[in-house]
């Protein structure tokens, strides 16, 4: 199976499996049903589910083993894009080649629908009929992911270094492993955890993780400068406008790429000792430093 071929069915199967995991639509305050409808059936990759399934391949475990938490971690995911789109955030109007929440359903739905895809992750873990060892570690490894030791906390420091001029690379670094790169590694982590791995087979998959979320966020460090809008999905050069401090200030585009790279070949080494198990993982990380460039 070629990368688009995996990428195709991680999204089917991610895709109904999320419906599946949504409730109903209610009898009143059905705005909040249809603005968290809206947001996570308005496209992408799927890149963090495919890392969580591939993962949980590469120990010898099935997608049935992960396609909870993936789907959950596509859940935190949504949620945090809903909130990163917002006016008081980085003030985005399109996602995906969309309208963002926001702006389709105002902050106000926008904010309320974030907060319930959030919770609804860790409804849906908390729910899995699975091994209860297991669960517990993914719930930890995902809710620290996402949360103050993790992706919010990246956010807050992302917002911290707007315009300013003193920010060292070992700040840049912190920023990018915690708003995009954690998340991406505890996608990694669960699916390993949920396939059955080994203590060091987890940690080899930590070390995937950690170099592609790193890669993933320099390359949109450098396509936020050389891509277009109706290419990107979302508003080119806002980076920029609003003085965000990324890879290409410090390296500018090619130094990025070069640096996204020696990220992907360390993610690839990584999980050489998985054998064929790896394939799926190894085209993900060559796609992350491609794609759009």
């Amino acid at each position: 199976m070629g990368l688009e071929d995996f990428l195709r069915s991680v999204q089917r199967a991610v895709n109904d499996k999320l419906l599946e995991l949504l409730p109903g639509s209610p009898p009143f305050g059905k705005k909040l049903y249809d603005a968290v409808l809206y947001s996570v059936t308005s496209g992408g990759k799927r890149v963090r589910p495919a890392i969580c399934l591939a993962s949980c391949e590469a120990v010898g475990g099935s997608w049935d083993d992960a396609l909870i938490p993936a789907c959950a971690i596509e859940m935190v995911h949504t949620y945090s894009l809903i909130h990163d789109d917002l006016p008081a955030l980085d003030n985005d109007r399109l996602r995906r080649g969309k309208p963002t929440t926001w702006v389709e359903f105002g902050e106000s739905s926008a904010i309320l629908a974030g907060d319930a895809l959030l919770n609804r992750a860790f409804e849906v873990l908390s729910g899995w009929d699975f091994d209860c060892e297991r669960k517990v570690r993914v719930i930890e490894e995902v809710s620290t992911a996402s949360g103050m030791e993790g992706m919010v906390l990246g956010q807050q420091c992302d917002m911290d270094a707007e315009g300013r001029e003193d920010v060292s690379l070992e700040e840049l670094l912190f920023i990018h492993r915690h708003k995009t790169g954690r998340l991406i590694e505890a996608s990694a982590v669960s699916g390993a955890i949920s396939g059955g791995a080994g203590e060091d087979e987890i940690s080899a998959l930590r070390v995937y993780g950690r170099s592609i979320g790193l890669a993933f966020q320099i390359v949109d460090d450098v396509l936020d400068v050389v891509s277009k809008t109706e290419v990107l999905g979302k508003s080119a050069g806002s980076d920029v406008e609003r003085g965000k401090l990324t890879f290409v200030r410090f390296f500018g585009v090619e130094g990025s790429m070069r640096r996204a790279r020696e990220e992907v070949e360390r993610a690839i080494s990584s999980v050489e000792r998985f054998g064929k198990g790896a394939e799926n993982l190894i085209m993900v990380a060559r796609f992350i430093c491609e794609r759009g460039y």
